[in-house]
């Protein structure tokens, strides 16, 4: 959305705009557009809390709104942020509100099961105290009140929903060594000869991979791992290139569960021909893509059911 915003006050004059921008949008699509943006510019106050996906740390960050709607000089809008934290595992939230962050709405206001509080526990103490009622799944949205869009009047994510809940069982089962093994079972079935470091030091090499019948065959990968709520730092990423120097591997390959830290992702683009990063979007993407041809004791721990559900009309023209 690139239009300025300035004078579109309510969610009537942000549809105008969207019709403008997205004349060929259908009216559902443009009708969500709207009310996206209205609660964006003009329904979000300064105080007000923000809980929003980090995809390339996969982490949850909670910050402050700290001033009105802008116009960036690219023409995208914005709100300044004070960002209170940054590197929030999704595990740390309850399924309750895992289900409220994962409404088909990307701005939505989350009120169920005492959620303000919560959010603002976990921004403190890192946990999630829970309200002790039963979840509540949110509803269908009620067409007669899409000016007032929150998370309990949206059609849940289900996509989304069943994601968090495989990263929970990854987390809780697929820890230390054991997701060492996994990421070597995912490169395996990717077609990479493999060799995993046993348990304890490993010298900043945790696999080695192949391809060819021998292993030989380039791409030739350092692999290093980590699990569980380790962020892969500069000095990670130091053994990392040390070890592809040393074992005259081609190319080096960085997974981290937990994510990286902002000093290692700064080096994306210098890096990008000598090392990929996985964080934990990529490694489930992989993950997904060859889950039929892991082992039977890996899919035994980590039981997947391929499913297809129909797109709401309102989100096929896709997002603003």
């Amino acid at each position: 959305m690139s239009a300025d915003l300035s004078n579109a006050k309510d969610r009537d004059a942000v549809l105008n705009v969207v019709k403008t921008v997205h004349p060929d949008a259908k009216p559902g699509a443009q009708t969500n557009y709207a009310a996206q943006i209205n609660q964006f510019v003009n329904t979000m106050e300064v105080g007000d809390l923000v809980v929003s996906p980090f995809k390339t740390l996969g982490t949850i960050g909670i910050g402050e709104i700290t001033g009105p709607y802008q116009r960036l000089p690219d023409g995208h809008p914005a709100r300044p942020v004070k960002w209170l934290a940054t590197d929030i595992p999704r595990d740390v939230f309850m399924q309750d509100l895992l289900y409220s962050f994962g409404a088909i709405m990307t701005v939505c206001e989350i009120q169920r099961n005492d959620a303000l509080k919560r959010v603002i526990a976990v921004a403190q103490t890192r946990k999630d105290p829970g309200d002790g009622a039963a979840p509540i799944l949110p509803g269908k949205p009620n067409a007669s009140n899409t000016g007032n869009q929150s998370a309990e009047a949206q059609t849940i994510n289900l996509e989304q929903v069943a994601r968090a809940q495989i990263e929970r069982r990854i987390s809780s089962v697929f820890t230390g060594h054991k997701f060492t093994n996994l990421i070597a079972a995912i490169l395996t079935a990717q077609g990479y000869k493999v060799r995993v470091s046993p348990p304890g030091p490993d010298a900043g090499i945790d696999i080695v991979a192949g391809r060819g019948a021998l292993g030989f065959d380039e791409p030739r990968l350092v692999v290093q791992v980590k699990s569980g709520d380790i962020t892969a730092d500069q000095p990670t990423l130091q053994s990392l290139l040390g070890c592809v120097q040393d074992t005259h591997a081609n190319q080096g390959l960085l997974v981290s569960w937990s994510g990286f830290k902002p000093t290692v992702l700064k080096r994306t683009n210098d890096l990008y021909f000598r090392v990929r990063f996985w964080g934990r979007d990529d490694i489930m993407n992989a993950l997904f893509s060859v889950y039929e041809e892991l082992p039977e004791e890996i899919r035994a721990e980590l039981p997947l059911q391929r499913i297809w559900t129909l797109v709401p009309e309102n989100e096929e023209g896709g997002t603003a």
